[in-house]
């Protein structure tokens, strides 16, 4: 390989902690559709809340307007492969902006998943008879949104987002119709309103369609621009001297009698290390530095012998420019963490996550995105 001075990488990446440890999204090559990978979104934990997938719109997806969604003129929709469960669902969130102003709407739309069924890849094809309901800002109505779930050959009708402030945006819609809005957006999330059963919810996602174009889900391509997963990760914010990666192997050497040299090297054990001084010393950090602790609210409690499993994600940029991310799905905090309290410095927090391997997948994925 010759010397590229693109490939020097610099810069500062940041630290990103999620729990429950079930909560994430990643690349998979347990199921695909096309290619070699799709994106697995999982969930563990009931309540609102979501785990997605989205890219930006680009080429024929990025002329598409609200007016040509409702029509549904060729096909919109994603391919999906889920797991068998009574009540959860994905669904697709697209992101339309006025070309004209700062006004904006999110129209989400949902389809009945049961009735596509399991354990195989299913398209999950829209019709202007499916539910949608939206919600946005704009610069003349300010916040609008209706829950509702409406049909999409309804949207942009009466009731709809020409409908009175608060539900609509009609004096925005009288200067900039809304259905000239530009699609900019597409996401595919995993939501749901119950608690799961044993083993959580998970669903495989390849392939969206936005007007006939299918937009292939391949990590360190140029097919899909900016792809983005998205979980519900927290930033632990300032840190004192950045965050370091540190991988060891533990090898054992094959020796034979006949030669002087080892004829074979075999791997006993891997360990990936992630260490950070976190400048932030909020109970927020504080609780996931310390293995053992409990936080609920305002209290942080030690002394349960709770050791917490913690899904961790490390966000940087590539020697191209783009977004490199490492995602850790599970791990524990481990070591000693020493916070000291003095007159004019600042109180580090410091840590010690170390990786675990979890079922039919990495203990650790590095991913360059292309665009």
């Amino acid at each position: 390989m010759a010397k590229t001075i693109a490939n020097v990488l610099t810069g500062v990446a940041t630290l990103e902690v999620g729990t429950p440890v079930g909560n994430r999204a990643e690349w998979s090559d347990e199921q695909h559709q096309t290619g070699s990978y799709s994106v697995k979104l999982s969930k563990l934990s009931g309540g609102y809340g979501s785990t997605s997938v989205q890219l930006n719109a680009t080429g024929n997806a990025a002329a598409q307007t609200i007016a040509d969604f409702v029509a549904q003129v060729a096909s919109w929709g994603w391919s999906h492969f889920r797991q068998a469960v009574n009540a959860y669902w994905e669904q697709m969130e697209l992101h339309f902006k006025d070309p004209n102003s700062d006004s904006w709407v999110d129209v989400t739309v949902q389809k009945d998943v049961m009735a596509m069924g399991s354990a195989s890849w299913q398209a999950m094809d829209l019709a202007v008879g499916d539910n949608c309901f939206f919600g946005g800002w704009s610069v003349l109505d300010g916040s609008f949104a209706n829950w509702t779930p409406g049909l999409i050959s309804a949207l942009a009708g009466a009731g709809g987002l020409t409908a009175a402030t608060p539900a609509g945006c009609s004096l925005q819609d009288a200067v900039t119709p809304v259905t000239s809005w530009l699609l900019t957006r597409i996401k595919i999330e995993l939501w749901e309103t119950v608690p799961p059963e044993t083993g959580g919810h998970y669903v495989y996602i390849d392939d969206i369609v936005v007007d006939g174009v299918t937009y292939t889900l391949e990590p360190g391509t140029t097919a899909s621009a900016a792809i983005i997963l998205g979980a519900p990760f927290t930033e632990v914010g300032y840190t004192e001297d950045g965050v370091t990666m540190t991988y060891t192997a533990d090898e054992a050497d094959i020796d034979v009698e006949e030669e002087t040299f080892s004829i074979d090297r075999v791997l006993t054990k891997e360990k990936i290390e992630v260490t950070c001084n976190m400048a932030e010393s909020s109970l927020f950090n504080i609780d996931k530095a310390m293995a053992g602790a409990l936080l609920s609210g305002s209290i942080l409690k030690l002394g349960g012998g709770v050791n917490k499993k913690i899904t961790l994600q490390i966000r940087g940029t590539n020697p191209a420019g783009f977004t490199r991310a490492v995602l850790i799905p599970s791990c524990t905090a481990t070591g000693a963490v020493g916070m000291a309290y003095k007159k004019g410095a600042k109180t580090v927090v410091p840590v010690t996550f170390q990786a675990l391997k979890t079922p039919n997948a990495a203990a650790v994925t590095i991913v360059d995105n292309a665009a």
